[in-house]
C-alpha cells in the first residue's frame, strides 16, 4: 500500500530531500560532475545543485531522465522509507527492508554485489 504524502506539490518534504542526496550519491558513483549532469538535462548547473540540496522539488520526468542518465533504476533514486505503510502492521518489515535497500546502494564493487544478492537469494 502507498502512503500519500500530505506535502502541497509546492513545498519541498524530508522525501524530496532523500531523493536529492541519492542522485548526489548515483552521480558521484559514476564519476558524473554536477555540471556534467545538467548539460545532459538541459539544465542549469544550479537547478540541479538545488535538486541534489533538496532545495526544489524533482519532478517525475526529471527523475526519469537522471535514473537514465545515470543507469540505474529510478527506485534507486527514491528512499523507500518514503512509501512505507506507518501505520500498517508490516510498518516494522517495511522498514527493515528500506534498511537492507540503502545499505546495499553503497555497495560499488560488483563483485561484493553480486555476492550479496547470492546470500538474499539462498536466504
Amino acid at each position: 500500500m502507498v502512503t500519500v504524502l500530505s506535502a502541497s506539490p509546492r513545498k519541498v518534504s524530508d522525501a524530496d530531500r532523500g531523493i536529492g542526496q541519492l542522485v548526489r550519491q548515483a552521480r558521484r558513483r559514476v564519476g558524473m560532475t554536477l555540471d556534467d549532469l545538467a548539460k545532459k538535462l538541459g539544465l542549469s548547473y544550479q537547478q540541479v545543485h538545488k535538486y541534489e540540496n533538496g532545495t526544489n522539488r524533482i519532478s517525475a520526468g526529471t527523475l526519469a531522465a537522471i535514473a537514465n542518465i545515470l543507469s540505474v533504476p529510478v527506485d534507486h533514486l527514491f528512499p523507500e522509507d518514503a512509501l512505507a505503510d506507518r501505520n500498517g502492521e508490516n510498518s516494522e518489515l517495511d522498514r527493515m527492508r528500506g534498511e537492507v535497500s540503502r545499505l546495499v546502494r553503497t555497495i560499488d564493487d560488483p563483485k561484493k554485489l553480486e555476492a550479496i544478492v547470492t546470500i538474499l537469494k539462498t536466504v
